[in-house]
């Protein structure tokens, strides 16, 4: 079973970027999350849909 959700840190390193950029997407409520304590948890399918909403390279 895949998991669901993701910390800060594995959420950048799944995606290949920096920690700031997950941190920058959720204050653009681009993505989606939880918290559980002082921990933050991101949806990964909340990120599999913002990529998908992203134009495609060489698209107009």
């Amino acid at each position: 079973m895949k998991p669901v959700y993701g910390d800060i840190h594995s959420v950048a390193a799944r995606y290949g970027w920096q920690k700031t950029k997950t941190y920058e997407l959720l204050r653009q409520k681009k993505i989606r999350a939880k918290k559980l304590g002082t921990k933050t948890l991101v949806e990964f399918a909340s990120v599999d849909q913002y990529l998908a909403s992203l134009p495609s390279f060489g698209e107009d």
